[in-house]
């Protein structure tokens, strides 16, 4: 007999706790997913969007960007399609935002290929945004940014703050060792002009590989950038007006690339391992002013996250240039690298850094990943708390593509998706479980669930389990610090369907919802005493 168990409240307090975890992508061997990115619709915080590459030939190094959408939070997925002007034959490194009226936005690369794989196997088409009304349901006909072939590894955000000057503007980046390409929307995503007095998109004195951008309360605009190289530096941009003016370059870390590394096809790989990595940043916005930035860093002679942090928009650094390793979990042996680390704040100063860990030994048994993150409250003053999100590690080799169509140079991507509330943090990440490389994507909330305890003839002490369907013969049921007795084979249907307009309640929001949350509290109570079922205080005695 299966029953719908009530959620009562058992607070625990903070801390990092792994719940819904939903594979996104179902796709064919020859369909590998890898590189992603993810967002959160500010009007609508249960509409995601996000997108990976769709490998179409993997050997071959052909692919296209494919989105995805969800409208409850990431319990489930549906995947649409990019419309593509004649010419093209792929897109490359997805960009996905959400502006503040909920328009959601898809920054691309078009491309055309080539058949011979030994030489140069694609060629870029400049800088194309989507536009979706619908939530990503369906996107509208890109918009040229730029028609530079060179254009490459962009990025977007949205200024999201209703406390901004310049809120509901959109921004978007490129680099790819190319003065940085900017583009800014102050429409809605209909026209897009670069800095200054230029009506079309255009570059900032500065080279870029890889650009992040963001924005924090005041509406200023942040880039940061890393050139890959084994001695390479955070380089950091700034805006204080909406993009009119940009202040000159900063260098705000010191970094030991990745590129210490053997490389192979122009790529580093890590030690045992043949898929291709590389130096890159990311950055996050926190409470206020507070802006972060990471990357992955071989000082230690193994790959691990180092973090800076300014509290005032960019005009002082915490700590060393260097800066500071991030605490990880207990989990991670001292051999583990850590690479590819995502930012995700909220404006309340709840920060989360997500990271695969790899780890390889001198055996013959495949190689493993495995997703962390590592949480912050204080607005990254400290990390408390980690946890692995992957149950189980999974196999970065296993139906890997080919990068560039070098078969000694595998790709499971250079980066993954990662958004925050103050609830939970949510990566939108590779994953290889299935035997395929797919998207997968998890709730990680930021305090314990609630819980019931069922104790059963069969089990002492009682199970733990989360609300939701739960299959139970005979017993108690602890909910709340309560016990319900449970006769074998106890229908309780009449309980099942009270628990349904409670939790209907419990979306409730505004002046009624505390009025409708305890009137169906209220008749969950009636129906159990109507039951006559016997409720008495939990006590050790009841094993």
């Amino acid at each position: 007999m299966q029953y719908i168990l009530p959620d009562f409240a058992h607070p625990k307090g903070a801390g990092l706790f792994v719940a819904n975890e939903v594979q996104v992508s179902h796709s064919a061997p020859n369909q590998s997913r890898s590189e992603s990115d993810l967002a959160i619709n500010p009007k609508n915080p249960q509409n995601l969007v996000g997108a990976s590459k769709k490998f179409d030939a993997p050997h071959e190094y052909h692919f296209h960007l494919s989105p995805f959408c969800s409208f409850d939070g990431g319990q489930t997925w549906k995947e649409s399609s990019l419309p593509m002007p004649p010419g093209w034959d792929g897109m490359t490194d997805p960009a996905v935002t959400f502006d503040l009226a909920g328009n959601a936005y898809l920054l691309g690369e078009p491309l055309q290929y080539h058949g011979d794989i030994t030489g140069k196997v694609l060629d870029a088409l400049g800088m194309w945004v989507y536009r979706s009304t619908d939530g990503g349901q369906s996107w509208q006909a890109p918009v040229q940014l730029t028609d530079n072939a060179d254009a490459d590894k962009q990025w977007m955000a949205a200024d999201e703050r209703t406390e901004s000057p310049f809120k509901g503007r959109v921004y978007a980046v490129w680099g790819a060792n190319e003065p940085c390409g900017f583009a800014r929307s102050m429409d809605g995503g209909l026209s897009w002009r670069g800095h200054g007095a230029s009506a079309k998109p255009n570059s900032l004195d500065f080279e870029a590989y890889a650009p992040a951008i963001m924005t924090d309360s005041k509406g200023w605009i942040h880039i940061f950038d890393l050139i890959p190289q084994v001695d390479a530096h955070v380089k950091y941009k700034r805006s204080k007006d909406g993009g009119e003016t940009f202040e000159a370059v900063k260098v705000v870390g010191n970094v030991k690339g990745l590129e210490a590394y053997p490389s192979a096809g122009g790529f580093p790989r890590l030690p045992n391992g043949h898929f291709r990595v590389g130096s890159m940043v990311t950055a996050a916005c926190g409470n206020d002013q507070t802006l972060i930035v990471a990357w992955a860093d071989s000082r230690q002679g193994v790959s691990r996250i180092y973090y800076r942090i300014s509290r005032d928009g960019g005009d002082t650094w915490e700590g060393a240039k260097g800066g500071q390793p991030l605490p990880v979990s207990g989990q991670i042996l001292p051999a583990d690298h850590c690479i590819m680390p995502q930012l995700a704040a909220t404006a309340t100063g709840t920060v989360g850094c997500s990271f695969y860990s790899y780890r390889k030994d001198a055996g013959s048994g495949p190689p493993e990943m495995n997703l962390y993150l590592s949480a912050s409250y204080d607005d990254g003053v400290s990390f408390p708390h980690s946890c692995r999100v992957t149950k189980t590690g999974w196999n970065p080799e296993a139906n890997a593509p080919w990068s560039h169509g070098n078969s000694k140079v595998l790709f499971i991507g250079d980066y993954f998706g990662l958004v925050a509330t103050d609830q939970m943090f949510m990566p939108f990440w590779t994953d290889t479980r299935t035997g395929v490389q797919e998207i997968f994507c998890a709730q990680v909330l930021t305090t314990e669930p609630s819980y019931v305890e069922i104790v059963t003839p069969d089990y002492w002490p009682p199970l733990l389990v989360k609300p939701g369907p739960v299959e139970i013969e005979g017993g108690l049921v602890i909910a709340g610090g309560m016990i319900v007795t449970v006769p074998k084979s106890s229908p309780l249907l009449t309980i099942a369907e009270s628990v349904g307009i409670v939790e209907e309640a419990r979306k409730t929001t505004g002046p009624a919802a505390l009025t409708a949350q305890l009137a169906a509290l209220s008749e969950l109570s009636h129906r159990i005493n109507a039951l006559h079922l016997d409720i008495v205080r939990t006590t050790t005695d009841n094993s």
